[in-house]
């Protein structure tokens, strides 16, 4: 391509007014359908506005993924902050993602250099706690920090993060915590410790017929110009959405229609242009062969794409995949099979081509051997996704 075509690529007219409203980071200014929880929130932290001491409080949204956690709990710090200043209340909101900060200690570090300008280094997380509670006194503020994806973290350190309070007294702590997760991730790492310090659960459901085709409309007429969406094409992909429970899969696919609108010249989205997207946002799967799976072979299918997922590598192994096997299990109040018969369930997808498997040698002990396991046609989260909500239709 030369300057002259780059630079016509440019002047084609957009079927976008502000596409950043798409983003999955975008937090709306007005938020549908989630009320009931944003109502919960505010009667649980308003004490931090109404009360001189201003407590330390703790809090879980969990649930599905898609059913609008993060959204929900970045636009409710958003609106706390504005209102706790209309009140002469200084309130910090921090956002952090485990995705990005897989630490106690990434997250901590992160706000003493924010707070307090340092780089950490020297310093225990005890002790840069303390400088930034002590900074945060000084300044007469307050900090609801947010985590999302919580479950990335070590149960010890998500119980340590809830006993700051406890430790270093609720009338010094000067922070509260929103903690966001998957249901079925938190079951991983919930104890009796963490549930004794946290002040309230709040579970989001996944959007209904009704409710997505509202949020749709709202993110559409935010993100294209007039006459680019038709109410058929907002149908149709709300019916998506409610067949996946998940919202950010009917977002994801608005964006990519208008991208491809874009790119092509069109000037409206199209049934096809749903059609294609719906397809890369959450692929077929070989829906035939996963219907023929029976409960057990699921279940195994089960625990090694929830391995890999924990794993992040390519290949995981019988043993770990075996773990999460029997976690989902008792999650379903399902009897486990021994691992001789997990590793003949293995046997079976492998040979239907929906995992590979390969044996490789032990470097710790020359003479040993042990079998890796990988997915085939579909990342791990999106197979996850999928049998959860087979699992959710089946064991409910």
């Amino acid at each position: 391509m030369d300057i002259d075509k780059f630079r016509e690529e440019f002047k084609k007219k957009s079927v976008f007014r502000q596409v950043s409203s798409l983003d999955l980071s975008y937090v709306p200014d007005t938020l549908f359908c989630r009320d009931e929880a944003i109502r919960e929130l505010i009667h649980n932290f308003r004490r931090i506005i109404d009360e001189k001491e201003q407590p330390s409080l703790s809090v879980l949204i969990h649930g599905k993924g898609g059913v609008g956690k993060s959204v929900t709990s970045r636009y409710f710090g958003k609106n706390f902050k504005e209102i706790a200043l209309e009140n002469d209340v200084k309130i910090f909101i921090e956002y952090f993602n485990c995705i990005n900060f897989r630490t106690k200690s990434k997250i901590i570090r992160e706000l003493l250099g924010k707070y307090t300008h340092g780089s950490g280094r020297g310093f225990s997380d005890d002790e840069a706690i303390k400088l930034i509670l002590s900074k945060l006194i000084r300044d007469n503020g307050y900090m609801l920090l947010i985590i999302d994806e919580v479950h990335l973290l070590k149960p010890k350190e998500v119980w340590a993060i809830l006993d700051i309070a406890e430790t270093y007294g609720h009338q010094n702590a000067k922070l509260s915590i929103l903690l966001i997760s998957r249901t079925q991730d938190w079951m991983r790492i919930e104890t009796e410790r963490i549930l004794s310090r946290l002040n309230s659960k709040i579970k989001l459901e996944p959007y209904d017929m009704e409710e997505s085709n509202k949020i749709l409309e709202y993110r559409s007429g935010l993100a294209f110009k007039d006459g680019v969406v038709h109410d058929d094409i907002i149908e149709m992909i709300s019916q998506i959405v409610v067949d996946h429970n998940n919202m950010r899969h009917g977002i994801e696919i608005l964006r990519k229609c208008g991208l491809y609108a874009d790119k092509e010249g069109f000037e409206k989205l199209t049934a096809d242009m749903v059609r294609e997207a719906s397809n890369e946002v959450y692929p077929t799967f070989r829906g035939d062969v996963v219907d023929k799976l029976n409960d057990q072979e699921l279940l195994g299918l089960y625990g090694v794409a929830q391995s890999l997922l924990n794993n992040e590598e390519p290949y995981t192994i019988v043993d770990d995949a075996f773990l999460e096997y029997q976690t989902i299990c008792e999650t379903y109040d399902i009897k486990p099979h021994v691992k001789m018969s997990f590793r003949k369930y293995i046997r079976e997808l492998n040979q239907l081509k929906i995992v590979a498997s390969r044996t490789v040698r032990i470097e710790e002990d020359k003479r040993g051997r042990h079998l890796e396991i990988t997915l085939l046609d579909i990342p791990a989260k999106k197979l996850v996704d999928l049998l959860d909500t087979i699992f959710e239709k089946k064991y409910k």
